[in-house]
């Protein structure tokens, strides 16, 4: 395999598409420095799959894009292409059979990598499959840049080892480790999951075996507490019936004693009404009485208040005379000062105003003489740099066309001599020449090639859908024995807990909502569940009354929403009422929540009566007591129930989610399964219709190759012969056509450039006078406006204070108005009042005594009115005595009442609870209660220590126990496939550790013989930091050097160490080509030739393409391809025929 072309298109500074044809296998890349020609190398490792832009130097992968110059718009689109000899069948996988390999890739403007094999759209990845074990890849040892050689020779022992492993074509079995290793590891991980299942029914199994033991001790003790029931219940009813006649006898005696009671209390209500009469009569007749001497009191008020105003009045007007008397005298002298101040302003600013106008009809006359001269060198430059633009034009066409003569004279010479040399090969080339029609069999070629080419797409296509499906398949088995172990885990542990929360609720009314029933917690309280359950171990079974409700009788524990429902307030800690959603009661909105026993004891003193607080560690703190509900036997009551009814609904909630995907699961595995059987059967097919048309393509390639073999060589040099003669013939006719015209020219710029000489001076002197005068005119008018721009500041001053002084004045004034105003309004006000005094003192004199006599009068009627008031209270006292004893005998009638009442209540509440047993009352019942209760409560509680017991725990314990089986055996087949992944990853280890040995020892065998000879002595050599899979070292010594670290290598010993390791990898594995991107920079001409020769020895294998400066690495290349820039920005190629240079004494022969 070799590289025939590099094609470029927008590429760095390769605008315009460009194509690099690669003939021999020294073709050597030269041109002035900045060119372009390093955009060749960065191009062929951009298309070999680089990805990072810092590599290509770039700052973003936009970056490789033509982005335009002064003359040329920037392109959209970047594409490199290269071209493959596939003649040998070198290649890897699927193309070998291509007699020619394509590699195209492409960016656009959105940083989007398109890749393309043969023109087929393809991966990164299938572009790096290909070249996998070659020596060829974006960062391989076959591509030496510049800087690369310190990069290598400075390299780590860990990445020279990555050279090597390239060579040794390590890295398709690295691909296939890891592939092995992705594949133990997800099998590992199937393994661990299906572990965890087996761990889980293993513990069922316990479970259940302990169940099915505990069932004949649950019926036992069942039928103990039934018959134990029933007996307390039939001795209560008797009783309830026995105590139902008692109450009703004591009812009937206390309805007659309380008629009595309501008998006297009328008589006591007529007595108490008459009194009332009377009462009402004297107080409508003293009604008027009271209402004169109020008034008369409302009239003295109110001429006091008068008389007081009146004083108060007088008293601040004569103040305020004398003060505005003293605010007049100011207010004058502060007006007189103010008309002062702006007499002076006003001149200063009338001498403001005029030096200003004189200042500025001066500088306006100097600003316009300024703007004149401005004007007049304004244009003696323009007339200035047109004839200067003029001349220098002239004086440049005159060099461009001496030049341009000179070398069109040199050119027409040249091509006389080759045009003639052309002519004698052409003959010679025509005679030998002779051809036979290939062009049938090369069209029957083709078309089998293009057919060949769609059926191993169509095959790659299928295999990578079967592939596809292979996975897809094996993903959804797994997916769906995990989910049905999932399933049937939780469905499993579903039925237990269903059981235990049934058999819990047993003891519960139908009829009845308990608090277990509607608790519910939010995320933080279901956390602490298990805490929360023994906290309120004695309430989950209380009943939930309804608010309109009331409390009902016999039951242990009720609950009642109530209407304030205030949190407890203690040092900022939470409280229990916010780990609870619903409902909300002050069972717990006194309760905080702390973190341990220790900080709740520190905070116990500041608890309220009613307050305490709950510790995470379970203990409950009172202002008093401590309770440890895990050591509290009544806080154990509840066994979990909580927990369990929270854990029931998550178990409800995955189901929920897990049986879908589980149904889904199942319906798409059988149409995967048929489509992998349909898609082998097309492979088949497609297959072996490929190996059939391989078959004919073969045949066509030996009858062609035997008529190319012959005459493809004449045919070539007959076409470029004859191209070369007319590019010669045309050349030459122009050439000599311009050689006249510039000629011509020339006398006419040379004419033109004596008339403009002479004006050019005389401009320029002119210019230089205008430009004195025009700084010389600019400073004075500088100085005159500074000099304005201050008279102006100082009168705008001037004006900014009259106008302050002139809105003082003007308010002084005015205010010296108001206080005057202000006298007369004052002198107004106090003379009347002075009169109005006397007058208003003996009216309040004779009002006070009418007053006096008034109040007298209105005391003796209040005597009269008390003495009645007494009475009526005496009759209102014995009325409330016989009112308290009504509402005792109606208490107590009540009581009787709701005795019988709950009698009733219990009678019905007992025989219902029998009727719910389906048993009748059993009559003359005679037994201890108190002793029965204690037996029923002792079986009660061996009943729920049991805990939940299922009775179906054998057809259960049957059920996992198969399913425990079944997931052994998966286990057992997923270790065997473990095992078996382990062995092919030793397998690959092996093989790896043999491939990378053998060629570290030919490699280091390599180069101990090369390092002499491109040194003429000395000695070099390899070595391992540890085992085969530790770093590399590479170890050099220079001949007449000691042992020594490379670092301290000069720049040409780095660069032939750095070759003869390269070319010695080379000799073990040779790459399709090498890339060389100025290497011989750091040698002198000795060193060249050396590496010159190890060129030339190892080009029999390997193609090279190498960029160079250096005229003797030049003259090794069969093949010599100019990369230049015409233009900046923009690089261009340009051939040379190594051939025609040599006949010409151009170039020294190879």
């Amino acid at each position: 395999m070799r590289l025939s072309s590099l094609k470029l298109s927008g590429f760095k500074s390769f605008a315009d598409s460009t194509t690099l044809q690669f003939k021999d296998n020294r073709t050597a890349v030269v041109g002035p420095n900045g060119c372009g020609k390093s955009n060749v190398i960065d191009a062929i490792r951009w298309v070999m799959g680089e990805s990072s832009a810092r590599q290509l130097r770039g700052g973003s992968m936009q970056d490789v894009i033509f982005t335009g110059t002064a003359k040329r718009k920037p392109v959209g689109m970047a594409s490199v292409e290269l071209r493959f000899e596939n003649t040998y069948g070198k290649l890897g996988g699927a193309y070998n059979a291509y007699t020619e390999l394509a590699v195209r890739r492409q960016v656009n403007r959105d940083g989007k990598s398109e890749y393309f094999l043969n023109g087929t759209k393809c991966r990164r990845r299938d572009i790096t499959d290909i070249f996998l074990g070659t020596g060829l890849g974006p960062r391989s040892y076959a591509i030496i840049e510049q800087g690369m050689i310190n990069r290598l020779v400075d390299a780590k022992p860990e990445e020279m080892r990555i050279f090597l492993e390239e060579a040794a074509g390590v890295s398709r079995y690295q691909a296939r480790r890891r592939e092995t290793l992705q594949h133990l590891e997800h099998t590992t991980q199937n393994l661990d999951r299906l572990e965890d299942i087996a761990s889980e029914l293993k513990s069922q199994l316990k479970t259940l075996k302990r169940q099915s033991e505990t069932a004949v001790q649950y019926k036992t003790l069942e039928t103990e507490i039934r018959t134990l029931k029933i007996e307390i219940l039939s001795f209560q009813c008797d009783r309830s019936s026995r105590l139902q006649e008692q109450y009703t006898v004591e009812m009937n005696e206390l309805g007659e004693h309380f008629k009595l009671v309501r008998s006297d209390m009328s008589t006591l209500e007529h007595d108490l009404t008459s009194t009332n009469e009377l009462f009402q009569r004297l107080i409508q007749q003293s009604t008027p009485l009271q209402n004169e001497w109020q008034q008369a009191e409302k009239k003295l008020s109110e001429l006091k208040m008068t008389l007081e105003q009146k004083q108060s009045l007088f008293q601040q007007n004569s103040e305020a005379l004398g003060n505005f008397e003293q605010q007049k005298a100011q207010t004058k002298e502060k007006i007189q000062l103010m008309e002062l101040q702006l007499e002076t302003l006003h001149s200063q600013l009338e001498q403001q105003t005029e030096h200003l106008q004189h200042a500025e009809s001066e500088t306006q006359q100097r600003s316009q003489a300024f703007t004149d001269l401005k004007a007049q060198q304004l244009q003696a430059q323009q007339q200035y740099e047109q004839v200067k633009v003029q001349v220098e034009k002239q004086q440049q066409q005159k060099a461009q066309m001496q030049a341009q003569i000179e070398q069109l004279a040199k050119n027409v010479a040249r091509i006389e001599q080759q045009k003639d040399t052309l002519k004698t090969q052409a003959v010679q080339v025509q005679s030998q020449f002779q051809t036979e029609d290939v062009q049938q069999l090369e069209q029957d070629k083709l078309a089998i090639q293009a057919a060949i080419v769609e059926l191993e797409q169509k095959i790659n296509q299928a295999k990578q859908q079967f592939e596809q499906l292979q996975e897809s398949i094996s993903q959804q088995k797994t997916q769906i024995s995990a989910l049905k172990s999932g399933v049937q885990v939780l469905q499993s542990e579903q039925k237990n807990l269903t059981q235990l929360m049934a058999k819990s609720a047993v003891n519960s009314k139908a009829d009845t909502v308990q608090l277990m029933q509607v608790l519910t917690l939010n995320a933080q309280g279901k956390a602490h569940a298990p805490l929360v359950e023994k906290f309120l171990a004695k309430w989950l079974s209380a009943h939930i009354v309804d608010q309109d409700a009331d409390f009902a009788e016999s039951v242990a524990r009720q609950l009642k929403a109530a209407s304030s429902q205030d949190k407890i307030q203690l040092n900022g800690l939470a409280c229990l009422a916010d780990w609870i959603e619903s409902p909300q009661y002050s069972l717990w909105n006194q309760v905080a929540v702390i973190e341990n026993l220790a900080q709740a004891l520190a905070v116990q003193a500041q608890l309220k009566a009613g307050q305490s607080i709950l510790t995470l560690d379970g203990y409950h703190v009172g202002q008093d007591w401590v309770i440890g509900l895990f050591f509290d036997e009544s806080s154990q009551a509840a066994q979990g129930a909580l927990s369990h009814r929270i854990r029931l609904e998550e178990i409800e909630t995955q189901l929920a989610q897990l049986q879908p995907q589980l149904i889904e699961a199942e319906t798409v595995l059988p149409n995967l399964n048929q489509q992998l059987l349909n898609l082998q059967k097309q492979i088949q097919t497609e297959q072996d219709t490929l190996k059939h048309q391989q078959k004919q393509l073969q045949q066509f390639d030996l009858q062609i190759a035997k008529q190319q073999s012959a005459s493809q060589a004449f045919e070539l040099q007959k076409v470029q012969l004859n191209s070369q003669l007319q590019q010669l013939d045309e050349q030459l006719e122009e050439d000599a056509m311009q050689k006249d015209d510039l000629e011509i020219d020339m006398h006419s710029v040379i004419f033109k450039l004596e008339q403009n000489l002479p004006e050019f001076k005389t401009l320029q002197f002119k210019l230089d006078e205008l430009n004195e005068q025009v700084e010389e005119q600019q400073q004075q008018l500088q100085l005159k406006q500074q000099d304005s721009e201050t008279t102006r500041r100082l009168a705008e001053q001037n004006k900014q204070q009259i106008e302050l002084l002139d809105k003082d004045l003007s308010f002084s004034k005015t205010q010296y108005q108001q206080i005057i105003a202000q006298m007369e309004q004052a002198k107004k006000f106090v003379d009347p009042i002075q009169l109005e005094l006397p007058s208003l003192e003996s009216q309040y004199a004779e009002q006070a005594q009418q007053t006096e006599k008034l109040q007298k009068t209105w005391s003796e009627w209040q005597v009269e009115l008390n003495n009645i008031q007494s009475k009526q209270q005496q009759l209102t006292e014995m009325r409330h005595l016989h009112q308290q004893n009504d509402e005792q005998l109606r208490t107590k009638l009540e009581e009787r009442r709701l005795a019988w009442q709950s009698a009733k209540s219990d009678l019905q509440h007992y025989s219902d609870q029998l009727k719910e047993m389906n048993a009748e009352v059993k009559q003359g019942v005679l037994i201890d209660l108190p002793v029965h209760q204690e037996k029923f409560e002792k079986a009660q509680r061996q009943f729920e220590k049991l805990g939940a017991v299922n009775l179906a725990a054998s057809e259960e314990y049957e059920e996992v126990s198969k399913r425990f089986e079944d997931l052994t055996h998966q286990m057992q087949d997923l270790e065997n496939t473990v095992g078996q992944l382990k062995d092919a990853m030793k397998t690959i280890d092996q093989e790896t550790k043999k491939l990378f040995m053998g060629t570290f020892d030919q490699v280091n065998a390599e180069l101990k013989v090369l390092f002499p000879k491109v040194f003429n002595g000395g000695e070099a050599s390899l070595s391992l930091e540890d085992d085969w899979q530790s770093g590399v070292k590479l170890m050099a010594r220079p001949p007449g050097k000691k042992n020594s670290s490379l670092a301290l290598l000069s720049g040409g010993e780095k660069a032939l160490t750095a070759l003869a390791l390269v070319f010695a990898i080379f000799r073990l594995n040779p790459a399709p080509f090498c890339v060389l991107d100025e290497v011989d920079a750091p040698l002198d001409d000795a060193n060249v030739g050396r590496f010159c020769n190890l060129v030339k020895e190892l080009s029999d294998q390997v193609q090279f393409i190498y960029i160079t400066h250096n005229k003797v690495a030049m003259t090794m290349a069969t093949d010599l391809l100019g990369v230049t820039m015409p233009e900046p920005g923009t690089s261009k190629l340009v051939t040379v025929n190594l051939e025609e240079a040599r006949e010409y004494g151009l170039a020294a022969e190879s």
